[in-house]
């Protein structure tokens, strides 16, 4: 049996990935199965060190370098006397430089998928050597950095069974609640109440921010498990989708609805440029400007075809990734750089 070291400190989306591994074939590793706790950066003794950190010795990043030390010594212990037929990494800029090189020493094969845009996270490049196969998600990573040879790859669907269920919603969201998305989610619920339309908007916020939660826009302290989100959304005619602005990438949420054959509204351009876009499918706006949406919604779903649809699900993602047995590869559009 092929072992696999699985490292995503993304615990949500870990569980199908695992879960397919296991299928595959795999007997799996996880590094952050069992993460020890943060620091405590409300301890006095914590408070004291930071403020010493940085007024004293110019330091900012005092409890980010506590938590490297924690998670280096757990990865040690870990990672001790074992090797991996294959290491798969999402987001290596996310760990030490020493875990990274540990991990190579132990591992015939290591690959990593850089779903955030290199240029927001510059310390992968540092890292880029260490990986046989090193996968990013916007093609214009692979046009400005040729010398690296990037490998293209698209997020991917996981819920393979899925079950239709009654729609509740015309709009469902979940993410980050930064201001512009906030702002931009209210300018939907003012469509939506002006039209009669139903939108369910949960977003997470910090929590120095005070709490405003509602039956169609929740502004709260706390996330929603993978199951909660995936309920949430069956019961939506369509998901919402925005685009960061360092991102030219399709998110998850793309191709979860392409898995549940639902639509999709989202200010990302580039998604028409996929082999998998269909004007009836995803609807292109501003969040300011509407018009179309009401005569988008009345449309049906245009069935996209199966080999499409397989080629984007989990299984022939983690092939592809791996280069194990048989696959579909994946590849980017390509954009002109403005």
């Amino acid at each position: 049996m092929m072992k696999l070291l699985y490292i995503n400190k993304n615990i949500n989306l870990s569980q199908p990935i695992i879960a397919q591994l296991n299928k595959m074939g795999f007997e799996v590793d996880v590094l952050i199965e069992s993460l020890p706790k943060p620091s405590d950066r409300f301890s006095v003794f914590d408070r004291f060190f930071n403020i010493f950190s940085r007024v004293i010795l110019k330091d900012k990043f005092y409890f980010l370098n506590k938590e490297k030390k924690r998670f280096q010594a757990y990865a040690e212990k870990k990672l001790k006397k074992k090797t991996y037929d294959y290491a798969l990494f999402m987001r290596a800029d996310m760990y030490p430089a020493s875990l990274i090189r540990k991990v190579r020493k132990q591992s015939r094969m290591m690959v990593n998928y850089q779903w955030d845009g290199l240029d927001m996270y510059p310390g992968i490049f540092d890292f880029i050597p260490f990986f046989d196969r090193f996968f990013v998600f916007d093609s214009f990573d692979i046009q400005k950095y040729p010398q690296y040879h990037f490998l293209p790859l698209t997020n991917f669907h996981y819920n393979e069974n899925h079950v239709k269920t009654d729609t509740k919603f015309d709009f469902f969201y979940v993410g980050v609640g930064l201001e512009e998305r906030i702002r931009w989610t209210h300018n939907l619920k003012k469509f939506c109440d002006e039209n009669g339309l139903k939108l369910k908007a949960i977003m997470t916020i910090p929590d120095f921010r005070e709490e405003k939660i509602t039956d169609s826009v929740s502004l709260q302290h706390n996330g929603i498990s993978l199951k909660e989100n995936d309920a949430y959304a069956s019961n939506a005619k369509t998901v919402i989708d925005y685009k960061l602005k360092n991102h030219n990438g399709a998110s998850f949420r793309v191709f979860e609805c392409m898995a549940r054959e639902q639509k999709l509204i989202s200010n990302n351009p580039n998604l028409k440029d996929y082999d998998f876009y269909h004007p009836d499918n995803i609807f292109f706006t501003d969040f300011e400007d509407f018009t179309g949406l009401g005569e988008f919604l009345e449309k049906p779903y245009h069935k996209l075809d199966q080999k499409i649809v397989e080629k984007y699900s989990i299984g022939n993602w983690l092939k592809y990734a791996l280069d194990f047995g048989e696959y579909e590869p994946i590849d980017l559009p390509l954009w002109k750089s403005s």
